[in-house]
């Protein structure tokens, strides 16, 4: 006669898990930051750990901090800060409550986020797949090539973590917690509006396996509300709900909207006139667009949960639809589906060449960027 298990078994066991994912994630970034720090002294680097996050060669941190200070402004130089989303900000104002600095507020922020999102995604991979996928696309997603922003000031832990709850929620068909964690996500970055799109498509997909519609899926709207905010915020700040626009096409961004082919040449032509600058910026994004497209590829040919393969597609697109980039690479570092995708791969051999590669590489630009080249 067996034994039954008490019913709190799994969900202790489950609870469990989580624990373990969240301080395997938390200690990730820990020694991925002792690592790089390390090899920086005994390279004889001397800069403080506060001018290595809040120099201007970390990128949009300091422009985080300062919005987190002072807000948005219409006037002044940094007029131009309007193009950062509010939410990272906004967060880094709340925490500094705590560690009285921005930019220490904006490290703690990423951290958090990232163990919280790496919880939500190691839920997310077990809906599919088996704990040695689950754990392959674990290990794949903490070794990202450019893991060092998920540890600095800036928005890409908490946009993956907003992304795992998203996509989490979508999965379990919890549409209030999907338009208000998408929300969240709109004001974060440019692409958190795309997560409409895999929702949509579920909302889609049961409507018509149901032949009926729920009016409760009609909370996701709440996505695009968050950008609809974002334009809102905009004209309460100058006049213009695309001020924006405006700001990103002129110094130091250009960015101006261009195909995908011409975004590539341009990067491509970049690389070409500044070499030096073509190892950190240049052609890693422009071989992980490659790297992306092939995975999308993959990822159909392995039956990858169509709407997943739907948020990564737009999400490249949307990525690469831009006249001068400097950080496709860490932008494609922040497509949780390409982790999904990765998971879904049965060749072991292939998989831990991957690994080793994506392993490689985050130590190498995390040591660069400690060094203060223009790993962005």
């Amino acid at each position: 006669m067996s034994i039954q298990k008490p019913k709190t078994y799994d969900a202790l066991s489950e609870r469990r898990k989580l624990i373990t994912v969240f301080c395997i994630a938390f200690l990730s970034r820990l020694v991925l930051f002792a690592v790089a720090l390390a090899a920086y002294r005994l390279n004889g680097g001397g800069r403080s750990l506060v001018e290595i996050f809040s120099g201007d060669s970390t990128g949009d941190a300091v422009h985080y901090a300062y919005i987190a200070e002072h807000w948005y402004t219409n006037v002044g130089e940094k007029a131009n800060l309007l193009v950062f989303y509010p939410m990272m900000p906004i967060l880094m104002a709340v925490f500094r409550v705590i560690f009285r600095s921005y930019i220490l507020s904006g490290i703690v922020v990423s951290i958090l986020a990232f163990s919280v999102g790496s919880c939500y995604f190691y839920k997310l991979l077990r809906l599919d797949y088996d704990e040695e996928k689950t754990a392959y696309g674990m290990v794949a997603f903490f070794a990202a090539v450019f893991g060092i922003f998920f540890i600095s000031a800036h928005t890409e832990s908490l946009f993956v973590m907003l992304t795992a709850m998203v996509l989490w929620y979508t999965r379990k068909k919890n549409w209030l917690a999907v338009g208000i964690i998408g929300f969240c996500a709109a004001l974060t970055k440019t692409q958190g509006v795309l997560l409409f799109l895999p929702a949509a498509y579920e909302i889609i997909v049961d409507a018509a396996k149901e032949k009926h519609f729920n009016p409760k899926t009609l909370t996701v709207l709440f996505i695009p509300l968050g950008f609809l905010c974002y334009l809102m915020l905009n004209y309460a700040v100058s006049g213009d709900f695309f001020k924006f626009v405006e700001y990103q096409a002129v110094a130091p961004w250009y960015n101006t909207p261009k195909w995908i082919a011409g975004s590539l040449a341009t990067s491509y032509d970049n690389g070409v006139k500044y070499f030096a600058l073509s190892l950190y910026l240049y052609a890693p994004q422009i071989i992980l667009f490659f790297v992306a497209v092939a995975a999308l590829f993959v990822g159909a040919c392995k039956k990858v949960r169509t709407s997943y393969l739907v948020f990564a597609g737009s999400y490249i697109g949307a990525t690469y639809l831009h006249g001068w980039m400097l950080s496709g690479g860490r932008y494609i570092s922040s497509c949780l589906a390409l982790y999904i995708i990765y998971a879904a791969v049965d060749n072991k051999y292939i998989k831990n060449i991957i690994l080793f590669l994506e392993a490689i590489f985050c130590v190498f630009f995390m040591i660069f960027w400690f060094q203060g080249q223009a790993v962005m």
